[in-house]
């Protein structure tokens, strides 16, 4: 997927083959609050995207949404 908008400014991160731009002001609040990882989850009762962050692998849960 690509977006016909301006990067310009933006920071570019990169993970596992995924390129992302962010704002950054954004980084650095995101800096902050450690390793930031995106999981699909389906064990019967939840369906979808969780987010998790956290520094030193200790993630707290900041969110989610239902996809599926």
């Amino acid at each position: 997927m690509t977006l016909e908008e301006s990067i310009d400014g933006l920071d570019k991160l990169e993970s596992n083959g995924v390129t992302a731009w962010i704002d950054p002001k954004v980084n650095q609040y995101v800096g902050q609050l450690g390793d930031i990882n995106i999981d699909f989850i389906d064990d019967g009762t939840r369906r979808g995207y969780v987010l998790t962050a956290g520094k030193s692998g200790e993630g707290k849960d900041c969110g989610g949404c239902s996809c599926g």
